[in-house]
């Protein structure tokens, strides 16, 4: 129930469909579309991309179990006897993981 109720609030506050529907080329008179251009319009755009990525970050971290891997493994610095290195083979494979969630849910 909550993942649905995030689920809704976060398409609504990342201003996606259906919350913000599409307008014709002859509406457009009125808001960013006519009042920014060049850099302003870009950095804006990137703002809006930002909050989804932050949007679907939290949903890794809410509800899909954070940096963890949800299937049984083996453990790989015991498998690959690489146990001098695993500070930053786990760093990695964390950062890996999460970024694979997240785009999963973009």
């Amino acid at each position: 129930m909550g993942f649905i109720v995030f689920l809704i609030s976060s398409l609504a506050e990342c201003e996606r469909l259906p919350f913000d529907l599409p307008k014709a080329e002859e509406e457009l008179v009125a808001g960013y579309q006519t009042e920014f251009s060049g850099i302003r319009f870009g950095l804006f755009y990137v703002a809006s991309y930002l909050n989804l990525l932050i949007s679907s970050l939290f949903v890794k971290v809410l509800y899909l179990g954070g940096s963890n891997i949800s299937i049984p493994y083996i453990f790989v610095s015991e498998f690959f006897e690489i146990n001098k290195t695993y500070g930053v083979f786990g760093t990695t494979s964390d950062l890996f993981i999460t970024l694979a969630k997240s785009y999963f849910f973009l």
